[in-house]
């Protein structure tokens, strides 16, 4: 898949590369960019944005709770930053300039490998660096942050490693992956992609296997560390909870429409729970009205979900722990209902979720701090505020921000799918680098694993899909120009034929 080498600039070291002139502009151009968006950024908002997961990841760093609803990985990061700061301000200063640094990473990363003319680096920049996008989702208490970057951090040492494998690129990529996986666990997908790259990478056989088998191992050793720890915490033994419930919200986006032949279920604890919640669902239509894939049976209050809780023959009388006992019996169910009814399944949550990939819902980004007016007591406690009123909220600068970013989603899209067909079935890609040929395909695969494990499973937002609009930048700008490119030298025959018959 193309023979031409990367072509790196001017054939010098990184090291070197990093020391020219040009890349001096650029560093201090975004350190000076950064220093003032996040000054304006704390005058502006001097209280960072809550949402209702916020309160979930401070209770943890709060009481130490080892495992919680979500991943503890963000609480473990909160409780470091506080030991710099009894105040919010570096935890949000590291996720603003590692977001920071870590954009100007793959940006110097694309520029160094693959060879953009001045007007696409400068439109890269701006994308990358200047774009106050990163400021402001920075500014959210939230794993969003540093799962993005992480993300972005992670494919970049990709990119190196399919130039140049070394141990060191080996283990920095292992442990940004650790990291990844303790703070999202939709990262479970993320080895295939390391995997891929280790493939593709020149190194000797016994090198490429044994550096997919320790990424394997790290995610199992993360999987068996965490069933233990909610074991001995809960006493269920269970993974994620979190997934189980899930599965079982997407369940009944089937059950919505289609009333499940119980008959087929041989399980006597399914058949009761799939009774109870088509029973319910038949009284309180109305109160769930079809909106396409959503969460709302996870989390609304009067979910069947919920009741259920509430005449399960559970052992404990602990919320939480009834939460965790549920989610092995949710899991069973969610799969029971979709494997049944696949059909059904695709209709009414597949598909509504495809259209919510390339149109996803600002959600958390649409309001600051959810349009609430007061701060939540334990936030308040950790950080230390001195009131819990909320700053001005001044959505028309929210709007500003973030509908653009939106927009521009939905054209990256566009554009990926549209140049990349063209770049494939023209195959344009035969004198193409091969470092970038082998970026491209790292990154469809990680863009299609991405847009499946979405669609099937969880309802899209736009937080969701961050790190596929920052990696996809730089990749649709180089298709973008070397499509270019073939215009212009298409054009240049037909212009030096008609300067030849002129002078003749």
């Amino acid at each position: 898949m193309g023979h031409v080498s990367s072509m790196m600039y001017s054939g010098i070291s990184f090291y070197k590369y990093l020391l020219t002139k040009e890349s001096k502009i650029y560093f201090l151009s975004a350190l000076s960019i950064g220093i003032i968006y996040f000054i304006v950024l704390r005058l502006v908002y001097p209280i960072p944005s809550y949402y209702s997961d916020s309160f979930t990841w401070v209770g943890a760093a709060q009481s130490g709770q080892p495992v919680t609803f979500r991943p503890v990985g963000y609480s473990k990061l909160m409780i470091f930053f506080k030991s710099f700061s009894t105040s919010d301000v570096a935890l949000i200063a590291a996720q603003f300039f590692t977001n920071l640094v870590v954009n100007l990473f793959l940006f110097c990363t694309c520029l160094y490998f693959f060879r953009f003319r001045k007007g696409f680096k400068i439109l890269l920049f701006c994308l990358l660096i200047v774009n106050p996008f990163y400021a402001f989702y920075s500014d959210y208490i939230s794993s969003d942050p540093f799962f993005c970057c992480f993300s972005v951090l992670w494919f970049t040492l990709l990119i190196w490693i399919l130039h140049k494998p070394t141990w060191l690129l080996l283990v920095a990529q292992l442990i940004v992956l650790a990291a990844l996986f303790e703070l999202r666990y939709n990262a479970i997908f993320f080895p295939a992609i390391s995997a891929l790259a280790v493939v593709l990478s020149k190194q000797s056989v016994a090198k490429k296997v044994s550096s997919i088998a320790v990424s394997v191992i790290i995610i199992v050793a993360i999987v068996a560390a965490t069933t233990y720890v909610t074991k001995k915490f809960t006493g269920t033994k269970t993974f994620s909870a979190f997934s189980g419930w899930q599965l079982a919200n997407d369940a009944l986006h089937v059950m919505q429409h289609k009333r499940i032949d119980t008959s087929k279920i041989k399980d006597k604890e399914i058949k009761q729970l799939t009774n109870f919640t088509q029973n319910f669902l038949e009284v309180n239509k109305k109160a769930f009205p079809d909106s396409g894939a959503t969460a709302v049976f996870m989390w609304h209050i009067n979910s069947p979900l919920k009741k259920y809780m509430k005449v399960y023959d559970r052992k404990s009388k602990s919320y939480f722990k009834i939460w965790n006992e549920l989610g092995p019996v949710y899991s069973k169910f969610g799969r029971t209902i979709i494997l049944q009814n696949p059909v059904s399944y695709v209709r009414h949550f597949v598909l509504p979720n495809v259209r919510a990939y390339f149109f996803p819902p600002l959600e958390i980004y649409e309001t600051y701090m959810e349009d609430r007016d007061t701060i939540a007591a334990v936030a308040q406690k950790f950080y230390q505020y001195k009131s819990n009123k909320t700053p001005p909220h001044r959505p028309a600068l929210y709007a500003a921000i973030f509908n653009p970013t939106l927009y521009l989603f939905i054209a990256v899209n566009i554009f990926f799918i549209v140049f990349g067909i063209e770049y494939f079935f023209s195959k344009r890609y035969k004198s193409k680098p091969l470092l970038y040929n082998h970026t491209l395909l790292c990154f469809t695969a990680f863009y299609l694993a991405n847009f499946f494990f979405i669609v099937l499973l969880a309802p899209s937002v736009f937080r969701y899909h961050i790190f596929i609009l920052t990696l996809s930048f730089p990749i649709i700008l180089y298709l973008v120009q070397e499509k270019s490119s073939a215009f212009q030298y298409q054009e240049e025959p037909s212009e030096l034929v008609r300067a030849n018959k002129t002078s003749y």
